[in-house]
């Protein structure tokens, strides 16, 4: 039983390290990926959402973080549809709760 408690703290950091291994690899980014994450950013819903932002209120800055995140991302997968290219996970992203 001694050899097993003198061997842990060797034997723990690798431990710990293989449960955490790296996640899946993303996909690269294209050059049309990247064309359409600059036009989802330039959306002018996208730009409107800074008008509402109160720096000094964190729940305002939170609410509308979230929703100009909304935006952004609804406005680069349509961009990606009218170009062709579908975009993995084929579930719509989860969204946080304001609370």
């Amino acid at each position: 039983m001694k050899p097993l408690y003198a061997a842990l703290p060797v034997l723990l950091p690798v431990m710990v390290l293989t449960a955490c291994g790296n996640p899946a690899p993303r996909q690269a980014e294209t050059p049309v990926m990247a064309e359409c994450r600059a036009e989802a950013e330039r959306v002018p819903g996208a730009q409107a959402m800074f008008r509402q932002l109160n720096l000094e209120n964190p729940n305002n800055r939170d609410r509308v973080e979230r929703e100009r995140e909304q935006v952004v991302n609804r406005a680069y997968a349509d961009c990606l549809a009218r170009r062709g290219i579908t975009r993995g996970g084929g579930v719509e992203p989860v969204r946080r709760s304001g609370f």
